[in-house]
């Protein structure tokens, strides 16, 4: 998908999440935030926490919107400041994928090729085209009807 103009601005959100609220004393030079975009409009922010358990930004904000009581995503994007003040758009590691994928969310993300120099907008299945699903898990996804948030 191409990147609209509410996307470039989650980017930016991320970035300033990253700026702004990284935890500095735990992260080890590894400064992230990210956005995710609820499907109420309501964006929820993330940053990771590094120590001997680490914890994704991306899970994160998830905790945090589902804390809220969303049950609903449109996109989630993470951001990596580097030392030098820059900053550039990171892909979900394969726990993220995993998590978003298990829970059954129908969600797109923001990521960055290789090479960081293009972005696209890719749904959860592009992300993990062929995951590990028991029978149940299926049948119980298919069942899921989400909350609404108050």
């Amino acid at each position: 998908m191409k990147l609209a103009k509410t996307d470039l601005e989650l980017i930016k959100f991320a970035e300033s999440v990253a700026k702004d609220n990284s935890d500095l004393f735990y992260s080890n030079n590894l400064y992230m935030g990210c956005a995710l975009l609820a499907k109420s409009g309501k964006i929820y922010k993330g940053v990771n926490l590094k120590s001997s358990h680490s914890v994704c930004a991306e899970q994160i904000a998830l905790g945090q919107a589902l804390a809220c009581g969303e049950r609903e995503f449109d996109t989630i994007v993470s951001v990596k400041l580097e030392a030098d003040g820059t900053s550039h758009v990171v892909s979900p590691c394969g726990l993220c994928r995993y998590i978003f994928d298990k829970a059954g969310f129908d969600i797109n993300f923001i990521v960055a090729d290789i090479k960081k120099d293009k972005l696209a907008k890719v749904n959860i299945a592009e992300l993990l085209p062929y995951p590990y699903k028991r029978k149940e898990d299926i049948e119980k996804t298919l069942k899921k009807k989400p909350k609404t948030a108050k």
